[in-house]
């Protein structure tokens, strides 16, 4: 690229960096950026005006919103119906149109259309505009319609295959309702009960399991000698967990442990656990029918991602294409370095 182009592109840049950022709440000020960087309104959604509403007037010519609807359909990606409806967000895109309009009339009076400079950005924006129409997903028939189609209508095989492979995914994790005391003590990771040492801790332990033996409930001693936060004041339950959440040590008791009895005093890195575990639910395998659309929506980008590289690679064979070899690449860095 030579330097009037470079130029060309670095104005460009640096008139969109110094235009600032309107406020959400605020009438939007002028900018020259893209439509994709306007920030969105507050403001409710409102209907687009007419194709034929006067914007403004250049000259003697009018410019009307369907010409802006246009520029705006081939520059603002996915965000153009999030631009298009909110009523705060598409005036500042109407702003910057305007403005493109603006600096191209002073740009076509100064002839600037017969440089070398616009030729040469003119050929470069043409190849991505030829590919665009080509993967257009909206041009009916077109490559790009086609590997939508494709993309988004996979086979009920493809779909049981994909289901089979992350049905983990879909699963219902084995769960676990529980109750607990926790005790503490210096030094443990919990960083409660500074001032308790591990003997210490170890007698509360004692204490309360004298009193369940007396015919004390765990729920009703919890809110006397937790030290969990979360469950103290609910008595000490721990309502569908899944494991994981806790100590390694905490799970392999649960899982050990009776129903409805409190076990022995398990000891973690971060306290002191007496445990009654209430009830197990086992891990459950969705049905493929009912995760189904999840399934679909899950495949269908990776589906897209794949069609389109067999897509690309069927079309270098198809006009011709190959990457030049090692000694033909490492020929031409010598000759040009000897130039």
């Amino acid at each position: 690229m030579n330097r009037t182009v470079a130029a060309v592109l670095l104005f460009t840049i640096a008139l969109g960096a110094q235009v600032p950022t309107p406020k959400p709440d605020a009438a939007p000020a002028p900018a020259s950026g893209t439509p994709m960087d306007a920030p969105r309104s507050a403001k409710a959604s409102e209907p687009e005006p007419p194709s034929d509403q006067v914007l403004a007037h250049l000259g003697k010519r009018r410019i009307v919103y369907g010409e802006f609807a246009k520029w705006l359909k081939a520059t603002a990606g996915p965000r153009l119906d999030m631009i298009r409806k909110d009523p705060g967000t598409r005036n500042a895109a109407i702003q910057q149109y305007l403005e493109l309009r603006v600096l191209e009339a002073k740009a076509r009076a100064a002839n600037l259309q017969k440089t070398p400079a616009y030729k040469e950005l003119q050929a470069l924006q043409a190849q991505q505009s030829l590919v665009r129409v080509l993967l257009d997903e909206e041009r009916v028939g077109g490559d790009g319609w086609e590997l939508k189609q494709k993309a988004s209508n996979p086979t009920e095989a493809e779909l049981l295959a994909h289901y089979q492979k992350t049905k983990d995914r879909y699963a219902t994790p084995e769960r676990f309702t529980a109750r607990h005391i926790f005790v503490s003590f210096q030094g443990s990771l919990s960083g409660i009960a500074p001032g308790r040492s591990d003997d210490e801790a170890m007698k509360i332990i004692t204490r309360i399991q004298a009193e369940l033996k007396a015919g004390k409930t765990l729920e009703a001693l919890a809110s006397e000698y937790s030290d969990d936060p979360g469950t103290k004041s609910n008595g000490g339950l721990c309502q569908d967990s899944t494991f994981g959440r806790f100590a390694g040590e905490f799970d392999a008791a649960v899982r050990a442990q009776d129903l409805g009895k409190v076990g022995a005093p398990v000891k973690t890195p971060y306290g002191y656990h007496l445990i009654e575990v209430l009830s197990m639910s086992p891990r459950q395998e969705a049905e493929f029918a009912k995760v189904r659309e999840a399934v679909k929506n899950q495949l269908i980008p990776e589906r897209r991602n794949r069609l389109k590289q067999d897509y690309l690679e069927a079309t270098k064979k198809a006009v011709g294409f190959r990457v030049a070899d090692e000694s033909a690449k490492a020929g031409s860095a010598t000759a040009s370095a000897g130039q």
